[in-house]
This record gives structure tokens, C-alpha cells and sequence, in this order.
């Protein structure tokens, strides 16, 4: 066989079997790069389900802190309006129409004491009596003023009571707007952080799913030109068998050949030896 050929299947034989090394290298590449790929989407999904748990829970404290703070709203809203009703309450000093009270009461007991011990006309006594009426007309009077301002002082007195009550209530609640709403921004801020971290594993995962494709298109292309080359090897090879055939054919029709004539040859020395004794034996020797 032509050496040309010889060198040429050893060059294209060299040649594919790189091919196919740099293909298998590549194919190992892109596995790794898909493992690592599926990894991170599987922990970007482990971190979107956290960030959906720490979202719940962030969304049903803010809910539970509204229904604090309306409560809380209403709460104020009705103390204010108690306040207001507070101010419209009005009445004197209860201290004044106490002292007066008594004042009068004393007035009449001197007088009545005067007009039992004192010596008076029938005039006299008349106009004493009316005095002393017109001191328990007044006493009177302002003893309804006094049960009407006590009236007033309990009414004002329940009010204050009831501000101060919904002012407390309301502080509580308020109490409950504050924890709900510190709660609340922990979770917030763990769904931010998750968020952050989520949006990182994904642009690393698209990265490496990019790479595993471009490395994945790379492999195909090596792999494509070893199959080309591949055709062009078996097709060299086919060449060679084929010379090796048609070589093994010629050397075996000139063995043949050869060994035809070797035995045509050996018939003849036999012949001649066979009518050489019997010339020698003085026999005739018939030719042909």
C-alpha cells in the first residue's frame, strides 16, 4: 500500500480520536455546568418557598395590626367626643353651694331659736315668721341647685371615668399596633433578604444554564465534525482493505501460477526420467 494513504488514515485516525477526547472533555463540562445548574434551582426553590412562608406571615401581622389600629382609632375618636361632652358640662363650684347651704341652715335654726324664747307682737311675729320662710324658700332653691350640680359633678365625674378608660383601651391597643408592627417588619425584612438572595441564585443558574448551553452546542460541533471525519476514516480504511484484498487476490493467482508451473515441471523431469531408464533398459521410447 502507498504510504501516502498509510500516512493519511494514521493522520485522520490521530485527528478523530482528539476529536473525540476534546468532545468527551466538553461533555463533561456541560454536565458539571447542568448539575450545578439543577442545584441552584433547586435552592432557589427551597428559597421562593421560605420567602412565600416569611410574605404569609408578614401579610397577616399587617392585617391583625390594622384591625388594632382601627380599634385603637375608634377608641380615641369616642374619648375625644367624651372630652367635648366633657367641656359642655357646666355647673358652679359645689364648694360655694355647700357653704351657703349650710350658711342658711344655721340663719334658720338662730331664728327659729329667737322666735320660740323671744317675746314678740302678734306684727312683730308675723313678720319674723315671713323672714323666716323666705330663708327656707332660698334654702330650698339652693339645695335643687346643689342636687342638680351633683347630678351634673356625677355625669362629668362617669365621663372622666369613660375617657379614662378609653384612653387605656386604646393604649392597649396601640400596644398591639407597635408588636404587630415590629413583628410584622422581621418578616419584611427576612422576605427582603430571601428576595435578594432568590434574585442571585437565579442570575447564577441562568448563567450556568447559558454556559451549559453554549458548552452543550460546542460538544455537538466537535462531535459532528468527529462523525465527518469518522466517514472520511472508514472510507480510507475501506480503501485499504480493498488494496489489501486485491494484493492477497494477486499473490495468491501468482502462487497459483507459480506452483503450476512448478508441477507442470516436475511431470516433465518425471517423463524424462521414466523414458531415460527405459532407454537404458533398451526399450523404445515413444514420444508424444
Amino acid at each position: 500500500m502507498p504510504k501516502k494513504i498509510i500516512s493519511e488514515l494514521q493522520s485522520a485516525e490521530e485527528k478523530l480520536s482528539a476529536l473525540l477526547n476534546k468532545r468527551d472533555e466538553i461533555n463533561e463540562q456541560a454536565f458539571v455546568l447542568r448539575s450545578e445548574r439543577d442545584s441552584l434551582n433547586e435552592r432557589k426553590r427551597t428559597v421562593r418557598e421560605a420567602l412565600a412562608i416569611a410574605r404569609d406571615k408578614r401579610d397577616a401581622l399587617v392585617e391583625e395590626m390594622r384591625e388594632h389600629k382601627a380599634k385603637r382609632n375608634e377608641l380615641q375618636r369616642k374619648a375625644k367626643a367624651l372630652i367635648a361632652k366633657r367641656k359642655d358640662i357646666k355647673g358652679e363650684p359645689q364648694g360655694d353651694l355647700r357653704m351657703g347651704t349650710r350658711a342658711l341652715e344655721r340663719q334658720i335654726r338662730d331664728m327659729e331659736m329667737k322666735h320660740q324664747t323671744t317675746p314678740m307682737s302678734i306684727a312683730d311675729e308675723k313678720e319674723f315668721i315671713d323672714g323666716i320662710k323666705v330663708k327656707v324658700n332660698e334654702l330650698a332653691k339652693v339645695k335643687k341647685v346643689l342636687a342638680e350640680q351633683d347630678k351634673v359633678d356625677k355625669e362629668a365625674r362617669g365621663v372622666d371615668k369613660s375617657i379614662d378608660e378609653l384612653f387605656r383601651l386604646a393604649d392597649k391597643e396601640h400596644e398591639e399596633v407597635i408588636r404587630l408592627s415590629d413583628e410584622s417588619q422581621k418578616f419584611h425584612d427576612e422576605a427582603s433578604t430571601l428576595f435578594k438572595e432568590m434574585r442571585t441564585i437565579s442570575e447564577t443558574a441562568d448563567k450556568k444554564h447559558h454556559d451549559f448551553i453554549k458548552t452543550k452546542e460546542e460538544a455537538d460541533a466537535v462531535h459532528n465534525k468527529a462523525m465527518e471525519l469518522r466517514e472520511k476514516v472508514l472510507e480510507v480504511r475501506n480503501t485499504k482493505r480493498a488494496e489489501r484484498m486485491e494484493e492477497r487476490t494477486a499473490v495468491r493467482e501468482v502462487n497459483v501460477t507459480a506452483r503450476r508451473v512448478l508441477d507442470d515441471r516436475h511431470r516433465k523431469e518425471q517423463v524424462a526420467d521414466e523414458a531415460l531408464k527405459t532407454l537404458l533398459k533398451g526399450g523404445k521410447i515413444q514420444i508424444g
